[in-house]
């Protein structure tokens, strides 16, 4: 490699396929043991892909209030996925 070529990063490891299921696992059950309201802000954002407005219009509420229930959720879930050993990454 000459002086002034850069090297190209290297491509991160293919997901483990059993880690991969463990993970899925892990989240269903930590998305069962949310609050029903707290499920349902994950589920409209991150499987439904809505805005925080579209989930304020869906719920009746601010989009503000919307993108506050989304947090408080993803935070909770954090939680529960770290306490069954599912530390997020740093």
């Amino acid at each position: 490699m000459s002086a002034g070529a850069t090297r190209e990063p290297a491509a991160p490891p293919a997901p483990d396929p059993v880690e991969r299921a463990e993970l899925g696992r892990a989240l269903e059950m930590a998305l069962a043991g949310l609050r029903p309201d707290q499920r349902a802000d994950i589920v409209l954002r991150y499987e439904h892909g809505l805005s925080f407005g579209d989930i304020g219009t869906v719920l009746g509420v601010p989009e503000a209030t919307a993108r506050s229930h989304v947090h408080r959720a993803r935070k909770e879930l954090a939680e529960r996925l770290t306490a069954s050993g599912w530390a997020p990454p740093r």
